[in-house]
């Protein structure tokens, strides 16, 4: 009883943890917007994947390795490379993106839309410490009383669950939006999502050159 609840629980708070707009909630709006929801879901199947997997750094005991600085300072210039590619890449095209409906390859790309989904969210090892948070509150409040090697693998599986359900959800609903939003509107949603990237990425720049050369924290 108490371990269903516990995984219903982490289910919930994957869902919501999910919710705080970032570089992948806007690669999937910007999918989901041009009418690629496919693609959009196989940028959820990407981010998930990652997600987990650092569940199962988190778990099963390898989680030392990313306190290592050049590893963290790595961590964020790639993270910045990649989202100053995707913020260029998107205001370079957002007028064509909106006037071609589906005619943009880089955004209806299956397989390119997966490896930014999992980029995007590789980029980020603070879920290693969401995923030891969370187990340690399920932990305390007596809901899970003992964690197992199977209890672990039930507790990735709920909360990657969790976590991609509101990506797939936020995908669905966008792509319902999108119908009763004009050209115009949807060149300056675009155009937004395009500056926010860049502003993202000049903040992991930014943690790179605090963390390699001037030893800031790494995690926070």
């Amino acid at each position: 009883m108490y371990l269903t609840l516990g995984l219903i629980a982490i289910y919930i708070m994957g869902f919501f943890t999910a919710i705080p707009i970032g570089a992948t909630q806007i690669e999937i709006a910007k999918r989901a917007l041009a009418g690629h929801v496919k693609a959009a879901l196989m940028v959820v199947l990407g981010s998930t994947i990652s997600d987990v997997m650092y569940g199962f750094i988190a778990f099963f005991g390898i989680a030392p390795f990313l306190k290592e600085k050049i590893v963290m300072a790595g961590f964020w210039l790639v993270g910045s490379i990649i989202l100053f590619v995707l913020g260029g890449h998107t205001l370079k095209n957002y007028k064509k993106t909106i006037q071609v409906k589906g005619e943009s390859k880089a955004l209806k790309h299956n397989g390119l839309s997966l490896v930014v989904g999992f980029s995007l969210a590789a980029t980020n090892p603070m879920m290693i410490f969401w995923w030891l948070t969370v187990a340690d509150i399920e932990a305390r409040i007596g809901l899970i009383e003992k964690f197992t090697t199977n209890t672990h693998l039930l507790f990735l599986l709920f909360g990657g669950l969790g976590i991609g359900s509101y990506l797939v959800t936020l995908s669905f609903v966008l792509r319902w939006a999108n119908k009763f939003l004009s050209d115009t509107t949807e060149r300056k949603i675009n155009l937004s999502l395009g500056i926010i990237l860049i502003v993202i990425g000049f903040y992991f720049l930014f943690r790179f050159l605090q963390v390699y050369f001037f030893g800031g924290s790494r995690f926070i």
